[in-house]
């Protein structure tokens, strides 16, 4: 095991609501996730610059954290969240408007940043450079880093790169080139539009191509690379062509210049997984590529990395795993040599400010570490990543899931019991006796040969591991009583209800009416409660084909065993021109709960605030601004902000990750 102190800040105490907030950051990082995945084509957002003297290096996920760290050995040096240009300013704090982009090198007038958001409805793209001490902007020539294939130049701008039609257009200097193609290859298909990708080195003395082709090339396509080199007498020579073998790419390719060599990242087509294919796989195709020869060596879409930035004395590049980890690798040979942080995946409050915590380090490799104040200690590592966490309340029994990986840990970290759940694990739950272990999973099916996905409920003893029979309908977690929801069609109306039975037994100890809004299923840390949420009739507006839509929440506590309701807390939507807007409760200790407003469609979800309310009385409490808004954000869009999960710990205080931050509030009774 290993142990070193982390620094505890405290950041705000409120007398008038008799409120503490101890903010904590014991893994230095990124969020999980907040560079984004494989729903954009080209490199990862965001994205990656070096210092002049290849020492340092700086990395910027899509929510504009910046992070400056040292090669050498990885230590963070400074983390700093940057502001839009003034020309693309936000419209409000919690929905960003500009997209930054962070490619290149690093100079006297700071970090090479492109920006893209809208003015009123134009669409605006600007090229900056950033001076983070002081903010200064220096404008630049108006030539940002290829994203779709669309151009590229060089950071000076003196060399630029483009398509136009079904040519290719060079210029260095005042001089333009067209560059013919060799036969059979095109930049514009015969069908759909074009899928090509461009990359000029440093100085714009050399040029990459990268060229799909295929029946369907707009959307898939094997790879040609060609390359072009200007000569002594300021004429480009012929163009070099290697082929990147039988992988179908997708489009969107970063092309980077290494000395003679191409670094290339580029997407991959889905061609098939669990849950279909078509589209982009989360992880890239990595390669260095010697022109006219072939890959030097590749890295394949199943080492979930995107991206790869070189150095510029050409011996390093970094690449970001799976949206949350950047790692410093070699050029020669692809090869690991760090990580730069680490991303939390989950978390799990103890007594005493303690909390164990389940990392995602670089090389594919995980840990679950128990911090306390002033000290941080390794539990486990090992080379499947810890996603979910549950724990008995003074952490002696821990479970962890990696994938559709279950393991039983001792408090020492001890792998005791491994086993397959069957299905990608969602979340854990320990049962309040600890005798249980229940999952929320996806599940994989097929109907007609097509592949689908649904979300199930299992559980296991955890004296030995064996499965524990759940009725069909189970709804997550398991605790002290088992509920299960019924629905269907009667006298020509959707029905729902929910069956509550005693576990263990099967006996039905209480039901909801078969019309009723509200879902009981947020159990209290000993069993005795259910939290429930649901609409008051008077607001609720039916949308076919069986969804609810309304502007006040309906929030209760009821016994577990016997249903008995006590007073009901109406909480009117403070966004109700949201039409997704609703409040639920994101964490509940038996008596205190922490209610979250958020919205969500298909492109994304907002976190409106919170608010806190003792659900024993009915009644809403006195909520700190900075716990009732200070959380709000967009997640998703291209804006891939985590979403902050809440718990209560057993001692009665509230913690609240947000990414790899962890704050605790001590709140009056």
């Amino acid at each position: 095991m290993r142990t070193f102190l982390t620094p505890l800040l405290v950041l705000a105490s409120s007398a008038a609501s008799a409120a503490t907030l101890n903010a904590v950051t014991p893994i230095p990082g990124h969020a999980a996730g907040s560079f984004g995945l494989s729903e954009n084509m080209g490199p990862l957002a965001g994205g990656v610059a070096w210092s002049a003297d290849s020492s340092t290096v700086w990395t910027l996920d899509t929510t504009r954290e910046l992070r400056r760290w040292r090669v050498s050995d990885g230590t963070l040096l400074r983390g700093q969240r940057l502001r839009p240009p003034a020309a693309l300013p936000d419209k409000r704090p919690d929905f960003p408007n500009a997209r930054l982009t962070l490619s290149g090198a690093a100079t006297a007038s700071g970090l090479p940043i492109t920006a893209r958001g809208y003015r009123g409805s134009e669409p605006v793209q600007l090229t900056y450079r950033l001076n983070t001490g002081n903010g200064q902007e220096t404008r630049q020539p108006d030539c940002p880093p290829s994203m779709t294939g669309s151009g590229a130049c060089a950071l000076d701008g003196s060399s630029r790169a483009w398509g136009q039609d079904s040519e290719l257009q060079w210029q260095r200097g005042g001089r333009v080139e067209r560059l013919r193609l060799p036969a059979g290859l095109s930049l514009k298909p015969d069908s759909g539009p074009p899928s090509f990708s461009l990359g000029l080195s440093p100085d714009g003395g050399r040029l990459a191509l990268l060229l799909l082709s295929g029946k369907d090339s707009y959307s898939s396509g094997k790879g040609t690379l060609l390359t072009w080199e200007w000569n002594a007498g300021g004429a480009a020579q012929a163009p070099k062509q290697t082929r990147l073998g039988e992988v179908l790419l997708h489009p969107g390719a970063q092309l980077s210049w290494v000395g003679e060599r191409v670094l290339l990242a580029s997407n991959v087509y889905n061609t098939g997984d669990n849950y279909g294919s078509g589209g982009s796989r989360v992880g890239q195709l990595l390669a260095l590529v010697t022109p006219g020869k072939g890959p030097v060596w590749t890295l394949n879409a199943g080492a979930n990395l995107r991206g790869a930035f070189p150095s510029p004395d050409g011996r390093l590049f970094v690449t970001v795993r799976e949206g949350s980890v950047p790692e410093v690798r070699r050029v020669a040979d692809g090869s690991f040599v760090r990580s730069l942080g680490a991303a939390v995946q989950d978390a799990v409050p103890l007594s005493g400010g303690r909390t164990l915590l389940a990392v995602q380090d670089g090389a594919g490799f995980g840990r679950i570490v128990r911090h306390e104040p002033g000290r941080l200690t390794t539990l486990y590592r090992g080379p499947k990543v810890p996603e979910h966490l549950a724990a008995t309340p003074d952490g002696s029994r821990i479970a962890a899931s990696s994938g559709s990986t279950l393991r039983l840990h001792d408090k020492d970290g001890e792998v005791r019991r491994q086993w397959q759940a069957g299905g990608d694990v969602r979340a854990l739950a320990l049962s309040p006796d600890g005798l249980i272990l229940s999952a929320q999973i996806s599940e994989e099916y097929k109907i007609n040969g097509v592949p689908n996905g649904r979300e199930v409920v299992r559980a296991w003893r955890v004296a030995d591991g064996t499965a524990y029979p759940l009725p069909q309908g189970t709804r997550f977690p398991v605790s002290q009583v088992v509920i299960r929801q019924e629905e269907g069609r009667k006298d020509g109306s959707y029905r729902r209800r929910h069956v509550v039975t005693e576990r263990g037994k099967g006996t039905v100890l209480w039901q909801t009416p078969s019309n009723g809004s509200g879902l009981y299923s947020l159990p209290s840390p000993d069993g005795a409660w259910l939290a429930g949420t649901g609409l008051t009739p008077a607001s609720t507006e039916q949308i076919p084909p069986n969804q609810e839509r309304g502007t006040v929440n309906r929030l209760v506590r009821v016994d577990a065993r016997t249903g008995k309701s006590g007073p009901v807390l109406n909480v009117p939507v403070a966004h109700p021109d949201d039409p997704y807007a609703g409040w639920g409760i994101a964490a509940f200790d038996g008596e205190r709960a922490l209610l979250s407003e958020s919205s969500g469609d298909g492109c994304g979800a907002s976190l409106y605030g919170y608010k806190l309310a003792d659900l024993a009385s009915g009644r809403t409490l006195n909520t700190p601004a900075q716990l009732g808004s200070g959380y709000a954000r967009l997640m998703g869009c291209g804006h891939f902000a985590p979403r902050p999960e809440a718990d209560f710990a057993p001692d009665g205080r509230l913690l609240i990750r947000d990414g790899n931050r962890l704050d605790w509030w001590t709140l009056s009774k």
